[in-house]
């Protein structure tokens, strides 16, 4: 098996690409934080989520699927200007996942 290394591209011609995929992991985690805390008010409390809550719910979903477009199109961007760059920051993904716990279910991130 291959030593995983932190590649210099993601100073350089990588680096949209991957402030890309770090904010569309921001925008998952504040969503998914959201999704199970009112997930246990229902289950826990038989509470339905307020207004509010449901209002922010919506919120923290468009920020999420404007961040995966974003990281859809730098990712896109950058396979077609240094494929090399793309499949080495992607790998750098996969040894991140792995280690955070993100790539239990066996799928890797699409590029």
């Amino acid at each position: 098996m291959k030593e995983a290394t932190r590649p210099a591209a993601l100073e350089g011609v990588a680096a949209e690409t991957w402030q890309a995929y770090n904010a569309m992991e921001t925008t998952k985690g504040r969503h998914f934080g959201l999704l199970e805390r009112l997930d246990l008010k229902k289950r826990n409390y038989d509470l339905e989520p307020s207004a509010d809550e449901a209002r922010l719910l919506d919120w923290l979903l468009a920020d999420h699927d404007a961040q995966v477009k974003r990281f859809t199109a730098a990712s896109q961007a950058l396979k077609v200007a240094d494929a090399s760059a793309h499949g080495a920051l992607f790998d750098y993904v996969g040894v991140v996942a792995r280690h955070a716990g993100d790539a239990d279910d066996g799928q890797s991130p699409a590029h």
